[in-house]
Formats: structure tokens, sequence, C-alpha cells
């Protein structure tokens, strides 16, 4: 192997590296903010308030941490956020649809956009140091 492919090699696992710390950092602070968010905009029941935690928290893993397809997760999002309005209050309340589905689909779009800036971030601030 040369030179500068071992040099390569080297660069890529520890930009690997760090992407594994960001991930694991991820792993606790986006549930928590799913918590936080779904006690604000989940409906005014314990359902709603569980199936938006869950949601939420799944989505924000998979767009956060697994990089997953960002739109198909707002199109989730979406629908379930119909549903839950629906069941909670027999119809669909457009009040209730702002609520809830802007803060979900914002903050999904947030985490989804914002992580190859964290990683970028969080990589400059590992050399700045170094």
């Amino acid at each position: 192997m040369q030179q500068d492919q071992k040099a390569l090699f080297e660069t890529l696992e520890k930009q690997r590296q760090q992407q594994g710390e960001i991930d694991r950092i991820l792993k606790i602070a986006l549930p928590i903010i799913a918590f936080l968010l779904c006690v604000i905009c989940a409906n005014f029941n314990w359902q709603s308030t569980l199936g938006t935690f869950t949601i939420l928290t799944v989505a924000f893993l998979a767009v956060g941490v697994k990089r997953m397809n960002l739109y198909l997760w707002l199109a989730i999002i979406a629908v379930y956020c119909l549903i839950d309005i629906y069941f909670s209050y027999g119809k669909i309340l457009p009040s209730a649809l702002g609520r809830q589905m802007g803060t979900m689909l914002t903050f999904t779009g947030i985490v989804g956009l914002s992580r190859p800036y964290i990683d970028g971030w969080f990589i400059r601030s590992k050399n700045n140091h170094l």
C-alpha cells in the first residue's frame, strides 16, 4: 500500500470514529428532545402523548443517527399526525394540525438537515484541540 493511501485510510478511520462519538451523544440527546416536544405538541390524551413520543424518537434517530431519507420520515410523520388528530378529536382540527404536525415536521427537518453541520463542527473542534 502506498503512503498516500495509508494516510487516506487513517483519515477515514478517524472520521468514522468521530461520527461514532456523535452518534452516541445523539442517541442520548434526541430521545430527551423528543420527550420534551411530545409534551408540547401531543393531543390531550395519554395515547397521543405516547404515540407522539414514539414516532418522534424513531424519526429523530432515523434521520439524525441512521441518516435515513428525511422526506420519507416527514411523510410518515404527516400521516401519523392526521391519524392521531382524527382519533383524538373525531375530526381534523386546523389548530391541532398546526400545533402537532407543524412542530413535529419542523424539528424532524432541523435534526435531519443539521447532522452534516454537527459532524463538521465536531471535527473542527477536535482538530483545534490537537
